[in-house]
């Protein structure tokens, strides 16, 4: 396996990061990166996994990006655990951390560009979360600066996010090869993300109704009709007293327009989001 390291470097300052980004490409090191807010787990890990087996060199960043909030009090409670996370990070082979505070990273302000990429930005987490998918391709346009990478890995479970920095390399023509990693799951079904740690027990296994919805849609996929299968699916697993539904969905895996029938594209993505105990969260599928 690539990329094997018993140590791990954790830097601070961009002129470091850069400057230890440029040296490996000069000795045409290959760089993985994974950008993460920390509060880490199984699922990030993952990333790391899929970074080494194919790159010479892993760098995964932490930093909770004020832009992407468009909710002060979510920016506010969210996990931070950056001493656990060196150390699972370290564990598991990375061999750069890079953890800048707001400053570095934008040392002239939070000058936050507005993309328009349709339905990809406009729909679904755009609609319920304005100015984020700004938010989030100016943090990571400033990293890729940052960190020089050749590969970046996004999970999927943050499907359209992953959907719209593929899309935003593209248009602008960024030469980062995106690489989309399947969503990691507890043994009970659950999405695992950093917000899981704030819910109860009792939370967490209501939370199961997202993926047990989702895999219905799966598995009855051959009935076509996008509202059947999601009245059904929600009437089965989504408990209406305490799940509060933002969006489900079935759409176009390419443009996340919305579906009448599976059958109009030929790549569909389940997507759903709620609130459950005050905690919002999000779960998709794809379905081929």
């Amino acid at each position: 396996m690539k990329g094997t390291s018993c140590e791990i470097a954790v830097l601070q300052h961009v002129d470091e990061m850069r400057a230890f980004s440029t040296k490996c490409r000069n000795e045409n090191r290959i760089i993985g990166f994974v950008p993460t807010m920390g509060a880490l787990h199984e699922g990030h890990l993952s990333l790391i996994a899929r970074a080494k087996a194919v790159c010479d060199v892993v760098i995964c960043s932490i930093f909770v990006n004020p832009t992407q909030f468009n909710d002060p009090k979510d920016l506010l409670l969210y996990p931070r655990t950056e001493e656990a996370d060196i150390d699972l990070l370290k564990n598991a082979g990375c061999d750069v951390v890079f953890v800048p505070a707001v400053n570095e990273m934008y040392p002239t302000g939070q000058e936050v560009r507005d993309y328009n990429f349709g339905t990809l930005t406009s729909e679904w987490e755009g609609r319920f979360r304005p100015g984020h998918f700004n938010g989030v391709i100016t943090v990571v346009k400033r990293l890729f600066e940052i960190v020089l990478p050749h590969q970046s890995f996004f999970g999927k479970k943050d499907f359209q996010q992953f959907s719209v920095i593929r899309e935003w390399v593209r248009r602008d023509e960024i030469k980062v090869e995106i690489v989309g990693c399947d969503t990691v799951r507890a043994s009970d079904g659950l999405a695992l993300s950093s917000r899981n740690k704030r819910l109860s027990s009792e939370q967490a296994t209501l939370a199961t109704a997202f993926s047990k919805a989702l895999l219905f849609i799966r598995e009855n996929k051959s009935k076509n009709n996008v509202n059947a299968l999601i009245a059904e699916a929600t009437e089965m697993f989504i408990e209406k007293e305490q799940i509060e539904l933002q969006y489900f969905t079935i759409a176009n895996s390419e443009t996340l327009e919305p579906l009448e029938e599976i059958s109009e594209a030929n790549h569909q993505v389940a997507l759903i989001a709620g609130f459950i105990g005050g905690v919002r969260l999000i779960d998709e599928i794809e379905l081929n």
